[in-house]
C-alpha cells in the first residue's frame, strides 16, 4: 500500500513539475522515455499531455503521445495523434507507421496507404503481409476522426459488472457483389470504448465480432444463453449490430446478413425474427439492442444491396418478447445512410454522441427521441432523404424499458 501510494505521489510531483516548467525540456523528454522503457504508459501520455496543453505542440510530442496510446491499447486516440502529428509535418514517416499499425489492430483496409509511406519498416511489413502498395490516392489523407471519438467521458470502469454486451460490425463481405459497410468496424470498436469507459462495463463482459459469420453470430447467441443462465434475472444484455440488413422479397421478412452470407439467399442470412424471439426467451432483467442497419435492400452508399428488382422492400415489423427494447437506424423502405464528415454511420454518431454528452445518465426513451431527432434532421440536409430511426420495446414491459438507463441499468 505504502509503495502503491509513494508510486502515485511522484506521478503527480512529476506531471506538476512539468507544469510549472511550461516548456518541452529536456527533463521531460528523459522522464517520459524512461516512462516507456517501464511500460509506464498511462505517466507517459500525463508527461506528453502537459507538454501538448501548456506549449507549442509540434510533431514529434504528439506522435509520443500516440506511442504511449498505442501501448496502453488505446489505439483511436492514437490514431489521432498521429493525425496531428502528420498536420505539423506531411512527411513524418513515423507517424505513418505507427497509424497503420494501430489501423491493422482496428481492422480498417486504409492501413496500406499509410504502411507505404511508413519508410522502408512500413514497406518491409507490406510485403510481410503480403499486400502489394497501392497507387490509389485518398482524397482526403487525414483520418477522420470525429468529436465522439476522442473525449470519451470515464465514469468508473467495472461499476456495472452484470452487464453483458455482444458487438458484432460487419463491415466486410465474402460475396464480391456485397460493398462494404463503410465505418461499421470503428462504430464498434468506438461503442465498445463508450461500454467500458462511460457505462462502467468490464471489458471480460464483452464479446466483439468483427465480420461475423452465420455460426459465429450464433456461438454469440449462445454465450448470451449461458450468460442468462449463470446470472438471471439481476443481468442485463446489449446487443449492437453493424453492417447489412436484408429483405427477403417473398415474406418480406427481415434478415441480419452475416460476412458469408448470399445476397437475396435468407437461407444464408440470420432471420430478425428469430434473433428477437431468442434474446426474448432469455430471463434476464433487460436487453437492449442496437440496429445500425436497414432492411430495405439499400445499402449505405445508396446503392442496392440486391439487384433482383432494384425496388425498395418495405419488410413487416417484427414482435419483441421478453424484456426487450430495440433502438434501430431506420423504418421501412429506408436507407441507414453513413456520415462522411464525421467517419461514423449517422445512426451510431448520434448513439455516440449524446451517451457523450450525457455521460451515459439518460433513460433510453431520451436516448432513442434524441437519436430520430438529430439523424432525420442531418440525413434530409446531407442526403436530401429521410431517414427515421425508430425505438419500441416488449409491450407489457414498455413503460419499465424506457425508463431504463443504460449507466448501471436503473
Amino acid at each position: 500500500m505504502e509503495i502503491h501510494l509513494i508510486k502515485t505521489t511522484r506521478k503527480a510531483l512529476i506531471l506538476l513539475f512539468f507544469m510549472c516548467l511550461n516548456c518541452y525540456s529536456a527533463f521531460a523528454q528523459l522522464e517520459y522515455e524512461n516512462a516507456i522503457q517501464r511500460r509506464d504508459y498511462q505517466l507517459a501520455v500525463g508527461i506528453m499531455k502537459v507538454e501538448i496543453d501548456h506549449t507549442e505542440p509540434n510533431a514529434d510530442m504528439y506522435y509520443k503521445r500516440a506511442v504511449a496510446y498505442e501501448g496502453l491499447g488505446e489505439y483511436i486516440y492514437a490514431i489521432s495523434d498521429c493525425t496531428s502529428a502528420l498536420k505539423c509535418d506531411s512527411k513524418d514517416e513515423k507517424a505513418y507507421l505507427l497509424r497503420g499499425k494501430c489501423k491493422i489492430k482496428m481492422g480498417d483496409p486504409t492501413y496500406i496507404m499509410d504502411l507505404q509511406k511508413g519508410g522502408k519498416e512500413g514497406i518491409a511489413m507490406l510485403k510481410k503481409l503480403g499486400k502489394e502498395p497501392t497507387t490509389t490516392t485518398p482524397q482526403n489523407d487525414i483520418e477522420i476522426i470525429s468529436d465522439v471519438d476522442t473525449d470519451i467521458p470515464a465514469m468508473g470502469r467495472n461499476s456495472n459488472n452484470k452487464t453483458f454486451v455482444v458487438i458484432i460490425a460487419n463491415e466486410k463481405y465474402l460475396e464480391n457483389n456485397i460493398s462494404q459497410v463503410c465505418y461499421a468496424q470503428k462504430d464498434g470498436d468506438v461503442f465498445k470504448q463508450y461500454c467500458i469507459k462511460t457505462l462502467g462495463i468490464p471489458a471480460e463482459n464483452i464479446h466483439v465480432r468483427n465480420n461475423a459469420t452465420r455460426n459465429q453470430m450464433r456461438s454469440e447467441m449462445k454465450w448470451l444463453n449461458n450468460i442468462a443462465n449463470a446470472f438471471g434475472e439481476k443481468s442485463n444484455i446489449i446487443v449492437y449490430y453493424s453492417g447489412h440488413g436484408m429483405p427477403d422479397e417473398e415474406n418480406q421478412k427481415a434478415y441480419l446478413l452475416p460476412s458469408d452470407g448470399i445476397a437475396n439467399d435468407p437461407e444464408s442470412a440470420y432471420s430478425l425474427e428469430s434473433f428477437y424471439n431468442q434474446l426474448g426467451a432469455l430471463n434476464v432483467n433487460s436487453i437492449v439492442v442496437f440496429l445500425d442497419a436497414c432492411f430495405s435492400g439499400f445499402q449505405r452508399d445508396g446503392g442496392m444491396l440486391t439487384a433482383t428488382k432494384g425496388v425498395a422492400i418495405k419488410p413487416k415489423e417484427e414482435k419483441l418478447n421478453g424484456n426487450v427494447i430495440v433502438i434501430s437506424a431506420s423504418k421501412g423502405d429506408e436507407t441507414a445512410y453513413p456520415y462522411q464528415e464525421k467517419g461514423h454511420g449517422l445512426f451510431t454518431y448520434y448513439s455516440q454522441q449524446k451517451l457523450q454528452s450525457s455521460k451515459g445518465d439518460i433513460t433510453l426513451k431520451e436516448l432513442g427521441n434524441y437519436i430520430i431527432d438529430n439523424v432525420k434532421q442531418t440525413s434530409m440536409r446531407k442526403n436530401s432523404k429521410i431517414q427515421t430511426p425508430t425505438i419500441y420495446a416488449s409491450e407489457h414491459k414498455s413503460e419499465y424499458l424506457f425508463n431504463l438507463k443504460l449507466r448501471n441499468n436503473k
